[in-house]
């Protein structure tokens, strides 16, 4: 029976976070927030210019320290924003700190239009992994929100009721 939940996710600008909180609030899961040592400024109007950058060039930038070792969970969790139509470099730092390839891994990502790209770039950095369940979510801060958070809810309940 699967029942210890981590979260792992990466935001900038408030999407990714939406989605995990609501994840978190329908399953009770631990969070682990990354956060480069030196992140992008959110409010900076070349964010995105660099974001993507960085995005394209595979950086992989140092995190904060973590708080949470995945290999102590059941089920992870995984979500990113798309950059430049693939997964932000903390999220590619934090898959070449950590082998997820022994735990299920539920896998998300937040993006402004489609985010199949970036899902399929995903995949390859976790080859191994025992994926079960994937998502994308559209602008969830200013498309329906709500509708979002309902939808972000009940795939994480799928997923937990997938596996009991």
């Amino acid at each position: 029976m699967v029942n210890k939940f981590l979260i792992v996710y990466y935001s900038l600008t408030g999407n990714t976070h939406l989605i995990a909180e609501s994840i978190k609030e329908q399953t009770g899961a631990d969070i682990e927030r990354l956060k480069p040592i030196k992140d992008l400024n959110s409010e900076s109007g070349t964010r995105f210019f660099w974001g993507g950058m960085h995005a394209k060039m595979k950086q992989k930038p140092k995190l904060e320290p973590l708080q949470h070792d995945p290999n102590d969970y059941d089920l992870i969790f995984l979500g990113t924003p798309v950059w430049a139509w693939t997964l932000t470099p903390p999220i590619r730092s934090y898959l070449k700190l950590h082998d997820l390839s022994s735990q299920p891994l539920a896998i998300w990502n937040c993006a402004a239009g489609n985010g199949i790209k970036a899902m399929q770039r995903l995949k390859k950095e976790i080859p191994n992994a025992n994926i079960v369940g994937e998502n994308t979510f559209t602008d969830p801060l200013t498309n329906d929100p709500d509708g979002e958070v309902k939808r972000a809810k009940e795939w994480a309940a799928e997923i937990i009721n997938s596996l009991e």
